[in-house]
C-alpha cells in the first residue's frame, strides 16, 4: 500500500533564469529603467554573474534583482572582472540565503570620477602594517 505523504514533497526553488524571464518581473525592469535596450542589458548582465557564481545559485531571486537593481541605479555593472559591485550571499534567519549589494573599490573610484570634486586620484594597496 501506498502512503501519500504530503511532506516529503517539497516545494521546488525556481531557477534564476525562469523567474527572470517572467512577465511581472520583465515588467518591473522595464519600468524601472525605461529603456528596452538597457533593460535587455541588464538582463544579460545579471545572468551572467549568477551564472558564474554557485553560492548566488542558492539565494532568493527577488533579493538578486533588487541588489543588482541598486547597483543599476548608480550606473555600475555587476561583472566580476569589473568588479564595480558584488552581490555577495549571505544567510537570513527569516528569508534563507539571500544576495546583498557590496560595493567593490572599483565602483568607489567609478562614483569619485563622475562626481568631478577629484583633480587627481590615487589607488594603491595597503599591506599590513602600514
Amino acid at each position: 500500500m501506498a502512503v501519500n505523504n504530503s511532506l516529503s514533497k517539497q516545494p521546488t526553488k525556481q531557477k534564476f533564469s525562469v523567474v527572470l524571464q517572467s512577465d511581472a518581473i520583465q515588467k518591473l525592469i522595464n519600468n524601472t529603467l525605461g529603456d528596452q535596450r538597457k533593460a535587455q542589458k541588464f538582463i544579460t548582465a545579471i545572468s551572467s554573474a549568477v551564472a558564474t557564481n554557485p553560492a548566488l545559485q542558492e539565494c532568493d531571486s527577488f533579493s538578486i534583482i533588487n541588489a543588482a537593481l541598486l547597483g543599476e541605479t548608480l550606473r555600475l555593472s555587476p561583472s566580476p572582472q569589473l568588479g564595480h559591485y558584488y552581490m555577495v550571499p549571505f544567510n537570513d534567519k527569516k528569508k534563507g540565503k539571500v544576495a546583498t549589494f557590496e560595493l567593490g573599490y572599483k565602483g568607489y573610484i567609478q562614483l569619485a570620477i563622475r562626481s568631478g570634486q577629484y583633480k587627481t586620484i590615487n589607488v594603491i594597496d595597503v599591506k599590513e602594517g602600514e
